[in-house]
């Protein structure tokens, strides 16, 4: 990559992964975080579901606050207002219990990140760039899996995407192998702190994008506990987890900054009709 490309790659994705899928409201915390736990935003090991999905919730209505304000148009208001109650319920009903029914999840790259029949739950969370999963386990946040389209990227290497992060994040090891048993081999760059553990791994050669790991180091110490429960094979269905984004829109050898740029303007703004 050229380097006018990658220094614009590299501040693009700062925007990308600071704080997550949607801004952190910058309060202040009792002690000094790493860069890693602000990427958390707000939310905290240890919410319920519910406490998750309000504060998605009550990001996303800020998020449309401004355009609805603005628009003197009834039916656009209406259309804004149906849009920001529509990504609510998506991430509503996103939510899936592993009590060992059969999900496409047992089959694709979420494989081997949950068990069943052990209290353990998600929420999902999409944008055009990226799919974000939230896990619990006896109600309680202790992971979070961020999927990054590798189409966003395209032209950056594995290299360079750990590279983007161990400038944000600090020194990684960069560790080989499977990560779960019996999982395909890979990649990743490997950070350890006292409250949060993450993981930067490269799922582009068997399912096309690059992932960022982040889980609570108290939760995962107690895993061979709380999973009392062996873990069991499950007959997976049929169909597929839809996989990061769409289709990049649009002429396809633009630059790569022009393109990452473009991403998270679409993803990080509202969507409003300028015709009315």
């Amino acid at each position: 990559m050229q380097r006018s490309s990658y220094v614009a790659f590299l501040a693009a994705f700062a925007l990308l992964v600071g704080t997550g899928v949607y801004a952190d409201t910058g309060k202040a915390s009792n002690r000094s975080q790493s860069a890693l736990e602000q990427s958390m935003g707000e939310i905290q090991w240890g919410w319920t579901p519910k406490q998750v999905y309000r504060h998605l919730k009550k990001e996303i209505e800020a998020r449309y606050q401004e355009p609805i304000s603005k628009t003197t148009d009834a039916i656009e208001e209406d259309r804004l207002r149906h849009k920001m109650a529509e990504e609510s319920r998506q991430i509503r009903d996103s939510f899936f219990e592993f009590d060992g029914t059969a999900s496409a999840y047992d089959s694709g790259y979420l494989k081997g990140e949950f068990t069943h029949n052990n209290g353990e739950s998600l929420l999902r969370v999409r944008t055009k760039t990226t799919q974000e999963y939230f896990f619990f386990i006896n109600d309680k946040l202790w992971k979070r899996y961020r999927a990054f389209d590798a189409s966003v990227f395209e032209g950056a290497s594995f290299h360079e995407f750990g590279k983007a992060l161990q400038q944000r994040y600090g020194k990684a090891t960069k560790r080989s192998g499977a990560l779960h048993a019996g999982g395909e081999p890979t990649q990743w760059y490997e950070w350890r702190e006292p409250h949060v553990l993450a993981k930067a791994v490269d799922n582009n050669e068997f399912y096309g994008f690059y992932c960022l790991i982040l889980e609570d180091p108290k939760t995962v110490a107690q895993l061979g506990k709380l999973r009392k429960n062996q873990a069991a094979d499950v007959e997976s269905t049929d169909s597929l987890v839809d996989m990061v984004g769409d289709e990049a829109e649009g002429d396809q050898n633009a630059d790569i900054a022009d393109r990452i740029t473009g991403e998270i303007r679409r993803h990080d703004s509202v969507d409003v009709d300028e015709s009315k």
